[in-house]
Parts: C-alpha cells; sequence; structure tokens
C-alpha cells in the first residue's frame, strides 16, 4: 500500500506571507491544526483561507482558539476545507478524527460564543464517542490544536500546557498518530506508547512539518 504525505500545518495566525515557501511542496493531503487565523473577522480572515486553499491538496481543518466560531464555518465551508471538528473523514485506508479549539482552564470562559473552548472532561467524551467511525482503518490520525499533557506541550516557562484527558484517550485508544499545534514553542516529536505525537510548529514563522504515513511514520521538518 502507497504511504500517505501529509503537510502539517498549524499557527499561521493570518500571515498570509508565510504560505509562500509551501508551494512546491508535492502532498496528498493537508492538515491544518487550528489558529489559521487571529481572531479576525471574515473580510480579513478570506484572503487567508483563499491562500491556503490555492496549496492545491485537500485541506483538513480543526479550529484553534484564535479561529473564531461566528466567522470560520462558513469561510471555511466556501473555500473548500474539509473540517474536522468533533467528526471524521476517511481517505482510502486512513481514518482521521478531529477536535478543534482547547480546553478552558478558567470555567468563566466556556461563555464565549466566539470561542471554542471546552472543558477537559469533554475531550476524552467527544473523541471516544466518534473513535468507532474510523476503527475500521488501517491508520488512524488524531487531529487537534492543543496537545496532550505532557507531549510537545511545555512551554517557556516550563509548564505543561497540555489536554488530560486527551493524554487518557490516547494512552487507552493508541492511534496510530496525532498532529497538533498551539504550543509554538515546543514543535517536535515524541511518542505516548505505540502512538507518534508531533507538534507541527508555529506556520507564522515559518515552521511546518511532511509526515509520511505508511508501515512506519517519518516525519521531515520544514
Amino acid at each position: 500500500m502507497k504511504s500517505l504525505r501529509i503537510l502539517g500545518l498549524a499557527d499561521l495566525h493570518d500571515h498570509i506571507e508565510s504560505l509562500d515557501g509551501l508551494k512546491d511542496l508535492n502532498a496528498d493531503l493537508i492538515v491544518f491544526c487550528g489558529d489559521l487565523h487571529n481572531g479576525s473577522h471574515k473580510k480579513e480572515a478570506m484572503p487567508v483561507a483563499s491562500a491556503l486553499a490555492r496549496l492545491g491538496p485537500p485541506v483538513l481543518i480543526v479550529p484553534g482558539n484564535m479561529d473564531h466560531k461566528d466567522v470560520v464555518p462558513d469561510l471555511w465551508t466556501e473555500a473548500g476545507f474539509i473540517m474536522l471538528h468533533q467528526t471524521i473523514f476517511r481517505h482510502e485506508d486512513y481514518g482521521f478524527l478531529g477536535l478543534g479549539g482547547m480546553v478552558a482552564r478558567d470555567p468563566r470562559r466556556l461563555g464565549d460564543p466566539a470561542r471554542y473552548y471546552h472543558r477537559d472532561e469533554e475531550v476524552y467524551r467527544i473523541l471516544a464517542a466518534a473513535y468507532p467511525k474510523i476503527s475500521g482503518t488501517k491508520y488512524k490520525i488524531i487531529v487537534v490544536h492543543q496537545p496532550p499533557l505532557g507531549a510537545q506541550d511545555r512551554l517557556y516557562n516550563g509548564e505543561s500546557s497540555g489536554s488530560v484527558c486527551l493524554r487518557r484517550f490516547i494512552e487507552e485508544y493508541q492511534p496510530n498518530l496525532l498532529l497538533c499545534g498551539h504550543i509554538h514553542e515546543d514543535r517536535g516529536e515524541c511518542s505516548i506508547g505505540s502512538t507518534k505525537v508531533v507538534n507541527v510548529g508555529e506556520l507564522r514563522r515559518g515552521f511546518a512539518a511532511l509526515i509520511d504515513l505508511g508501515e512506519d511514520i517519518r516525519v521531515h521538518w520544514i
């Protein structure tokens, strides 16, 4: 079976010029792990979404904490993106399951109607409920914005800032691959059991990852 090449991206924050260096890269799919925008309104965000779509490969995307609910669902549909938030996508024998946003440590933030915030305990429930829909695929890929606790989630001050319940889900279900962003300063890869975790890095600074997914998982850093 031919391997699948994924261009893993995150955290562009509307810096459209950072897409220029990706135009000549060959990939089967683009997976964008949130924060394409920077809290911008539709008029400001539209050129960025259009530029990402023009790169060519189909775009699977989850929202980040800076992609607002009153903008991105309609805009991303117009751009032709496949929005993975709380749902799945199957490509040949590859199953993708996505959850956007981030855990709100302050419960007062949960009431913000424009933000993709959730409680940590909801992460496990949402992913576990949807996982059976990709259980028959050979390769299973989880796409999130925020990393799992203790896996490419370390802030500049040394604090781990990932999701506890995402970590629990990964430990129990052991998908092949998890792609994330959000923590700009901890770009890189690690493993949780047999699951490869890849924080693809901050595209605003030109960072990205090409992931070849087949019998082995190989990450090529951009």
